[in-house]
C-alpha cells in the first residue's frame, strides 16, 4: 500500500469511528426526549444521557488524538 492509500484508509476508519459516535449521541438524546415525553421515569431518561455524554467523550478523544484510535 502506498502511503496515500494508506492515509486514505486512515482517514475513513477515522471518520467511521467519529460518524459512529455522532450517530450514538443523536440517538440516545432522541430517546431520551421520547422518553420525557412520555413521562418515562428520571433514571431511565438519565441512562440515554449518560450514553450520549461518554459518546461525546469519545468524540473529544477523537478530535484531539485522531491516531489513538
Amino acid at each position: 500500500m502506498t502511503d496515500a492509500s494508506t492515509e486514505r484508509t486512515e482517514g475513513m476508519h477515522w471518520r467511521h469511528a467519529l460518524r459512529n459516535e455522532l450517530n450514538t449521541i443523536t440517538m440516545a438524546n432522541a430517546a431520551a426526549v421520547t422518553l420525557l415525553d412520555h413521562g418515562a421515569p428520571l433514571e431511565r431518561v438519565r441512562e440515554h444521557l449518560m450514553r450520549a455524554e461518554a459518546a461525546c467523550r469519545r468524540c473529544s478523544d477523537l478530535v484531539r488524538d485522531p491516531d489513538k484510535d
